[in-house]
């Protein structure tokens, strides 16, 4: 889940009223195209400013680039970042409350503020303190390919139902096809990596509906007690396990630009 915040330093133009604004984002190339046309838009609504976007690697690289810049005061007006990194920036007072803008003049009534989806408010607010306007929010699913399920003779119409069966049709579809001792097809793709760098809130998201489908949280209603732990956390990193180890997953290696183009690699 990501959200924008608020720094502000925006500038105006030393040769007219054209307002700058500096706005760090982490869109890739399948996804910019659609943030330039919001851009585009908003420039033809308000013709004295202009949206000057730079894109920043997310992450723990964006974080560390944002507090060294907010240290340097060379902040960015607006940034977007992962709604997990929220609080860092919130407890060392380096953002606007957004109700600030919102309570402006020009800001948004309580109509519209309301046609928000409410979980993502929720996501962008700090120790009851709203603190960043939703942007965009990953929805995840599970894809199969049904050509593969017919060769290993599964029903190509019916996907996994349960996780007893998500784990049957992940053996039958691990297949070394040249018998030399090596997996060249994996059954179902388990997204490990490292807790700390790029890709760690990645994983998390890949495993939280997990814990949902065990009934677990990452957190109490209140979120001031760590759930994770407990015995639906357990069993959800159980099936992962379960999962890795039947495919012999150490094996296997993926070399990409990003999360959306992927190369197999047989090792």
């Amino acid at each position: 889940m990501a959200t924008f915040l608020v720094y502000c330093h925006n500038e105006k133009s030393k040769d007219s009223d054209l307002v700058q604004i500096t706005f760090w984002h982490s869109f890739v190339a399948s996804t910019r195209s659609a943030l330039e046309e919001i851009i585009k838009d908003f420039e033809q609504h308000h013709p004295n400013i202009r949206i000057n976007a730079q894109y920043v690697p997310t992450g723990d690289a964006l974080v560390q680039k944002l507090v060294t810049a907010v240290q340097s005061k060379t902040a960015p007006d607006i940034s977007w970042i992962h709604a997990d990194f929220l609080d860092k920036l919130a407890e060392v007072k380096a953002i606007y409350p957004i109700r600030e803008f919102i309570d402006s003049p020009q800001g948004l009534s309580d109509e519209e503020l309301q046609d928000i989806f409410a979980p993502l408010l929720e996501s962008a607010t700090w120790r009851d303190t709203l603190f960043a306007m939703p942007m965009e929010a990953t929805s995840l699913s599970l894809f199969y390919n049904k050509d593969l399920f017919k060769k290993a003779g599964l029903d190509p119409e019916r996907p996994p139902a349960s996780w007893e069966e998500l784990k049957e049709f992940t053996v039958k579809l691990t297949i070394d096809k040249d018998n030399d001792g090596k997996t060249d097809q994996y059954g179902f793709y388990v997204p490990v990596f490292p807790s700390s760098g790029p890709l760690n809130l990645w994983m998390i998201l890949q495993w939280t509906p997990f814990l949902w489908q065990t009934g677990g949280n990452l957190l109490s209603a209140d979120k001031k007690t760590i759930h994770f732990n407990r015995d639906p956390g357990v069993n959800a990193l159980g099936l992962w396990k379960d999962l890795y180890d039947k495919q012999e997953f150490g094996n296997f290696s993926m070399s990409h630009d990003n999360l959306y183009s992927r190369i197999w690699i047989k090792r």
